[in-house]
């Protein structure tokens, strides 16, 4: 009996707060900028996922690379890493250069491209 009463209260609680108008006005072209928003907000989230599965991509590749140098070639670990050591600025500028290449491609360049067609439509 109680869950009744209190549905009911519910019920009718919820009409009246439907039958009375807000106290704010939108503007006439609110739900056009709220889609406007969220797909911004999807591109650039798909255009981030893109980026990171090809840096996983990318890194996973490099990876076994040097995997099978180590077994197949059998490779000495030592004359790498005085490679790596030696030529530590270089490796760590040319990683960065890549990776901001990278991120430039898959993800500015094609949002502000989707921005700017976007632009253009309207």
């Amino acid at each position: 009996m109680q869950k009744d009463d209190k549905n009911i209260r519910i019920d009718n609680l919820l009409d009246e707060t439907l039958k009375t108008p807000p106290g704010f006005l939108l503007s006439e072209n609110f739900a056009e900028k709220v889609a406007d928003k969220m797909r911004r907000s999807f591109v650039w989230r798909q255009y981030v996922k893109e980026f990171f599965v090809y840096l996983a991509t990318i890194t996973g590749v490099v990876a076994i690379f040097i995997l099978m140098a180590f077994f197949w070639i059998e490779a000495d670990w030592q004359k790498w890493q005085t490679f790596a050591l030696n030529n530590q600025s270089w490796i760590i500028g040319l990683n960065i250069i890549g990776l901001f290449v990278l991120f430039a491609d898959r993800v500015l360049l094609r949002f502000f491209f989707f921005r700017f067609s976007r632009h253009e439509i309207n």
